[in-house]
């Protein structure tokens, strides 16, 4: 499951990516060079959210029932 910060990350990688290429067809440098930063920016601040919500998500703990050792060894 992601999060909306991570959708919108991701969708600002993509679109930078997507207009390096597009200045590249056309021959414009500066904006090349303004999306390549960006597509960085963006992947760099995306590893940085991704890791956070693992800690917090391994920090939270499970949700899950634990089960009791002797129930579960008990027979059916």
């Amino acid at each position: 499951m992601y999060t909306k910060s991570e959708n919108r990350l991701l969708g600002l990688a993509l679109a930078a990516l997507l207009t390096t290429i597009g200045a590249e067809l056309l021959g414009s440098q500066p904006l090349v060079t303004v999306g390549v930063g960006v597509f960085a920016l963006a992947v760099v601040a995306l590893f940085a959210v991704m890791s956070v919500v693992l800690a917090v998500n391994v920090a939270r703990g499970s949700d899950l029932i634990a089960l009791d050792a002797a129930a579960a060894e008990r027979p059916r």
